[in-house]
């Protein structure tokens, strides 16, 4: 039994942004497996991801994939009213069948949908038969909530319309035919959710995010026209309240709120309908980041037909034909012992240190290596200035890495700033922490540390266990932390408690350094070898720090060349210096918060215009 969730609200109320980063949140929060149906269709267990944009490993059902290009279809005729309209609900009632598909195959608790069939095109009908902005409307009456109940029982139910409500509402005879057509094909394309959330957002602040996207507005994005939608949004809910239950609906006013706090509020209006539905926990036991995966257990798991034939031959020019030769280089063989432990990123990081063979080579240029190498130049390069910003104050400067690895993302930024200011590296306290299941970070790193005179701290552990992170919590607050290489690998859970942590334990006006990294062909090869891994979006990552706490919609982002590594950096703010909603809204990125420049940010300008 799944627990069905529709999502509504007017252009601007960033339903698809929610929808898309819900599956994330409530598989960390509840430990469920969760689906969703927005621009593309997602599902997340808390200890990976089964589906993603972009990653199909057990590939897409017609239905989502039809939905898919129904979407883009209505899109491009959103200006022409009756054919849109025609299409939008095609795409609708095929969303609504791909999500009970994947539902049963994927044994989705929950699935979250960016609007439903039923309730999307009785919210909205008004904009297409008589729509405000239209100067030649007729003079109709628009129905009320008992008028579109009357509609939810005539399909549903075959009870007939009392004459009152027909003077009021078109004819509903093509409607209860595409859905009697539907349920004898048994294709599962019109149904009510079980529980319904509306964003509720203003029709000015909506037409406010819309314009600030700087894309064309559609024919329907105008003050009329929103306002149209909203009120009958809220009828169509009264009226799914009458025909179901009053706790079936949640209304979210998100004017005055934060991307993460309309996340928040959608996770406190979900409770109460998760906890009585007892799904059973999903969450994996298995150790922190690793894999119990052998090198003899991957050859045999390799000659699976999955991995050969959906995999393998299909993406050999996406960079497939690589793999096989790891079992014939050094580099490949230290891979398939250790994984991607610190020695093997020390390999990747060091490539341009020493000249290797052909077939390391070849593991070196693998997609994946390559955006790791890529993540430390671009680590090294926004960092250095960043400390040297915060050093030029003349305070202490506190750090917290973990997972540290070698720490070279640290380590390199510090010894170039200390080629030219060596006193101010007495002010540098780092912090770091590894699981380190080989033992060998610890004396290296303090020898490097004591080189460089900055006060070191390791701590070797997991960095998610709760004694763990009090000792971690003594050094703080810290002005810098470093979440790095570990977003993929962490089960969702531990990922949003530990950012809730490194938000309670940064300093204000404190740099947090992080990354996530987006499935390509590489993610496909570990999902049919056996290994388990999340998969963000820069998007839905800046969505889930919002959650935890941050500014994450004004995190800056950059990545590889091959764009799979993505890395965030962000200033933390306080809760109340967000900025209005039209700033902070969903939509404005790369603006800053309001108010007047502090130390710290007059300084760091001082150095870019230094740099210029």
């Amino acid at each position: 039994m799944s627990l069905h969730v529709c999502v509504l609200g007017i252009d601007g109320s960033g339903k698809s942004t929610v929808v898309t980063t819900l599956p994330a949140v409530l598989a960390a929060e509840h430990g469920l497996v969760v689906g969703s149906a927005s621009d593309s269709f997602r599902i997340a267990a808390p200890d990976q991801d089964h589906l993603a944009s972009g990653f199909c490993p057990d590939g897409l059902p017609i239905a989502a994939r039809l939905s898919l290009r129904l979407k883009r279809l209505a899109k491009r005729l959103v200006d022409h009213p009756k054919l849109y309209a025609v299409f939008k609900l095609a795409h609708m009632l095929t969303q609504d069948s791909a999500a009970e598909a994947l539902v049963r195959r994927h044994g989705a608790n929950v699935f979250v949908s960016d609007g439903n069939a039923f309730l999307s095109a009785t919210g909205r009908a008004s904009n297409y038969l008589r729509a405000a902005s239209e100067d030649d409307q007729a003079n109709a009456s628009a129905p009320e909530a008992k008028d579109l109940q009357a509609v939810f029982s005539y399909i549903l139910d075959e009870k007939p319309v009392s004459a009152e409500s027909s003077q009021r509402l078109p004819s509903l005879r093509k409607a209860q035919l595409i859905y009697k057509l539907t349920k004898l094909l048994r294709l599962r394309t019109a149904w009510l959710p079980d529980v319904v959330i509306f964003l509720d957002l203003s029709p000015e602040l909506a037409l406010a995010r819309i314009k600030s996207r700087g894309k064309k507005i559609d024919r329907h994005e105008n003050l009329a026209d929103l306002t149209q939608a909203r009120e009958m949004y809220l009828k169509t809910l009264q009226a799914f309240q009458a025909y179901r239950t009053p706790q079936s609906v949640h209304v979210i006013p998100v004017d005055e709120l934060s991307l993460g706090e309309t996340l928040q509020a959608v996770n406190e209006a979900l409770k109460p309908h998760l906890r009585s539905a007892s799904f059973a926990n999903q969450i994996s036991t298995s150790p922190l980041g690793t894999t119990d995966l052998a090198d003899e257990t991957i050859r045999v798991k390799t000659l699976n037909h999955r991995y050969l034939f959906r995999y393998l031959l299909l993406k050999c020019f996406s960079g497939a034909w690589r793999e096989p030769t790891f079992f014939f280089s050094k580099l490949g063989r230290l891979f398939l012992k250790e994984g991607y432990s610190a020695g093997v990123m020390r390999a990747i990081y060091d490539r341009d240190e020493k000249q290797y063979g052909l077939l390391d080579r070849v593991f070196l240029e693998y997609s994946l290596h390559r955006a790791v190498y890529d993540r430390l130049q671009i680590l090294v390069s926004r960092i250095e200035p960043e400390l040297e910003a915060r050093l030029a104050t003349g305070d202490e400067l506190r750090i917290f890495t973990a997972p540290s690895g070698f720490a070279y993302d640290l380590f390199r930024p510090l010894e170039a700033i200390a080629q030219r200011d060596p006193e101010a590296m007495k002010r540098v306290h780092v912090t770091a922490a590894d699981l380190d299941p080989h033992g060998v970070l610890q004396e290296e790193l303090t020898a490097r540390a004591q080189r460089l005179g900055i006060r070191f701290t390791f701590h070797r552990g997991d960095i998610t266990g709760a004694s763990l992170l009090e000792r971690l919590a003594e050094a703080g607050p810290f002005d810098v932390a470093l979440f790095v290489g570990l977003s993929s690998w962490l089960p969702k859970p531990q990922t949003l408690r530990h950012l809730a942590w490194l938000r309670k334990n940064l300093a204000e006006d404190g740099l947090l350094v992080t990354d996530c990294f987006t499935p390509e062909a590489y993610a496909l090869s570990g999902r049919y070898i056996g290994y388990k891994a999340n998969y963000y979006t820069p998007d839905v990552y800046k969505a889930m720090l919002d959650f935890c706490g941050f500014d994450g919609l004004n995190a800056d982002v950059e990545s590889g060349r091959d764009h799979i590594n993505h890395v965030l950096i962000l200033t933390v703010v306080g809760v109340g210096h967000r900025g209005p909603p039209s700033v902070r809204g969903w939509v404005c990125v790369g603006g800053g918060p309001g108010g007047p420049p502090t130390k710290m940010k007059i300084i760091r300008l001082f150095f870019w215009l230094g740099a210029q």
